[in-house]
């Protein structure tokens, strides 16, 4: 099964999600394995075999940089960045931010790190806050920590 029509089914005894956030979802799981953001940078051998192994379809050659290079199969396992270094799942992102960043010191919206990892990790224009490809990011993201404990703060896994 696809991974948008995985998130798309909702968690199981909830009311089916309206079509117009059905398609939301579908759109922002086609940004999240697809979008390049503008980027021109291509993902490294490792993460390019990942696109193999998304929904199942095989993608032809390597492409430039997206969510999916770094956050594979969907963001539902644990993920890998360039340089190797392991990183947590996305599948309860949206049930921890906002968080507090060492890093930035400041305290980071979704949002904000849906810009910062466009920005920073794939080197692409960041979609504004607002906009439909932000809203269909959030959505996709969401739908996919549908069931997880609201953990504001917490870690991700």
């Amino acid at each position: 099964m696809a991974i948008a029509a995985l998130v798309i089914a909702g968690v199981a005894g909830a009311a089916p999600l309206p079509p117009a956030l059905q398609q939301a979802v579908a759109r922002g799981a086609h940004i999240f394995n697809d979008d390049s953001f503008g980027s021109h940078v291509k993902p490294v051998p490792d993460a390019a075999s990942a696109f193999a192994a998304l929904d199942g379809a095989p993608h032809g050659g390597p492409r430039f940089m997206t969510c999916a290079a770094c956050h594979i199969q969907g963001g539902l396992v644990r993920g890998r960045l360039p340089d190797g270094r392991r990183i947590a799942s996305l599948r309860n992102a949206a049930a921890v931010f906002p968080r507090y960043s060492v890093k930035s010191h400041r305290v980071m919206t979704l949002e904000a790190q849906i810009r910062h990892c466009v920005r920073d990790g794939i080197v692409g224009r960041a979609p504004a806050y607002g906009s439909s490809t932000m809203v269909d990011l959030v959505s996709y993201l969401k739908s996919i920590a549908a069931g997880q404990r609201i953990a504001i703060g917490g870690p991700t896994h």
